[in-house]
């Protein structure tokens, strides 16, 4: 699968991770978002800059660790997680679209 597929399969978790506002974001999600991130042109850039605007929004800024986040980064298996494993997130897309 390309970049720009792997891109439009995800699109809403990926918009929702980068204005830091995607819902359940556990250890889990992160990873699962950091898979995908993993196959994306600069995808390690962008995980950092999800991960801090996440953290800013929250309220803990400090929470935020850029050598946390690259020691992970080299761990991945760039596995691609189902898209059930964003069932919520699909979900609310169909709906949000049906009501269009």
């Amino acid at each position: 699968m390309s970049s720009q597929e792997i891109e439009q399969r995800y699109e809403p978790v990926l918009t929702l991770f980068l204005a830091g506002r995607l819902p359940g974001f556990n250890h889990a999600r992160h990873l699962a978002v950091a898979n995908i991130l993993y196959h994306l042109p600069h995808g390690r850039e962008l995980m950092h800059l999800g991960l801090q605007i996440t953290a800013t929004r929250a309220g803990v800024p400090e929470k935020y660790s850029p050598a946390i986040t690259d020691d992970y980064w080299d761990q991945l298996d760039g596995l691609l997680p189902e898209l059930s494993v964003f069932a919520d997130v699909m979900d609310n897309q169909i709906h949000t679209l049906s009501r269009s």
